[in-house]
């Protein structure tokens, strides 16, 4: 039994979500030496450093793990968008099953595989964490409105734009993940307009940019901070609790080694494949052909010992198996 005691310090994990052009990737550009995986190509007016051309989910999750190994040249991690690389794990599902579309997969199942793509990259996340590297998703954000029951009326209500059936969960699950969800829009005032030829009427004036820290009937949001419920758009207001680089030490040490040594070796596969250029559907089919596991069983539920031990001790006579076989390479890994 480990009892530990005391405030620790540690990198934190932030959500940002806002309405379009609000400036989210502008304020996130504020954190530490942030390194942008730039899903859908919106930092070219910024000048930070970024990833561009990550077009599948693998590669995304491939990119998470190489920042995670990498020097502390990089302390913060900037996903952009939440939203866009749900687009990508659903493509990646429905290749990986045939599917045309998430819906296809009937009674919610295509969701609960998303769940369990986006819980890989919560995992990932959450090693570039465990490395002291700060951790920032961006999302856009809808509007939905939300009726109550009994005829008790509706209001509007501020969302993660990701999408929004019921059986989805990725949106609890990354709001649930991240220390601090921040929502920002424009905050409208009304004053008096003078000019009104009858009686007294308002006017909308301003258009603030202000951030919400926590939840409110108009939208989700939190903290674990103390911060106060309404703040200016500022990241001068949040930056007194983002660890400096000298504040973040590695807390490899409180992964469960199963879990270490799994990554480990995903990382080291995943290297090799797309160095190699090959795909997670080739290895399906030669390990099937060479009779080790179904061609329907993902790579991800391979034995460690056989990912180590196989595919990985004998990656140069499994790679040279696959250049000789005509395998289908429509399935991107």
């Amino acid at each position: 039994m480990k009892i530990t005691k005391g405030i620790k310090t540690r990198p934190v994990k932030v959500l940002i979500y806002g309405t379009e052009g609000i400036g989210k990737s502008t304020f996130a550009s504020k954190f530490p030496a942030p390194l942008f995986i730039d899903l859908e190509s919106g930092t070219h007016y910024l000048d930070v450093s970024r990833v561009d051309g990550v077009l599948n989910w693998q590669e995304l999750l491939t990119t998470v793990a190489e920042v995670a190994n990498s020097g502390n040249d990089i302390q913060t991690l900037v996903i952009d968008t939440a939203d866009w690389a749900e687009r990508l794990a659903i493509k990646h599902i429905c290749d990986k099953h045939g599917k045309t579309g998430i819906e296809e997969f009937g009674y919610g199942a295509g969701y609960t595989y998303l769940v369990e793509e986006f819980t890989k990259l919560i995992k990932h996340l959450d090693r570039v964490i465990a490395h002291g590297k700060n951790v920032v998703i961006l999302a856009h954000a809808t509007l939905r409105t939300i009726t109550l029951p009994e005829e008790q009326g509706s209001y509007d209500h501020w969302e993660l734009k990701l999408n929004t059936k019921t059986t989805n969960k990725v949106a609890p699950l990354v709001k649930e993940w991240a220390d601090m969800v921040l929502f920002m829009n424009y905050k409208t005032m009304l004053v008096e307009d003078k000019t009104a030829n009858m009686g007294s009427k308002k006017k909308a004036v301003g258009g603030k940019r202000v951030m919400y820290t926590t939840h409110t009937t108009f939208c989700d949001a939190k903290n674990r901070f103390g911060l106060a419920n309404e703040l200016p758009m500022e990241y001068e207001q949040i930056a007194a609790f983002v660890p400096s680089a000298e504040e973040l030490p590695s807390t490899l040490d409180e992964l469960p080694e199963e879990l270490t040594k799994k990554e480990k070796l995903f990382i080291q596969l995943e290297g090799l494949m797309r160095k190699d250029l090959i795909t997670e559907h080739q290895i399906q089919e030669a390990v099937s052909q060479k009779g080790y596991y179904d061609v329907k069983v993902p790579v991800a539920e391979y034995d460690l010992e056989f990912i180590e031990g196989v595919l990985i001790g004998a990656w140069e006579q499994i790679k040279e198996f696959i250049k000789t076989h005509p395998f289908n390479t429509d399935v991107p890994f």
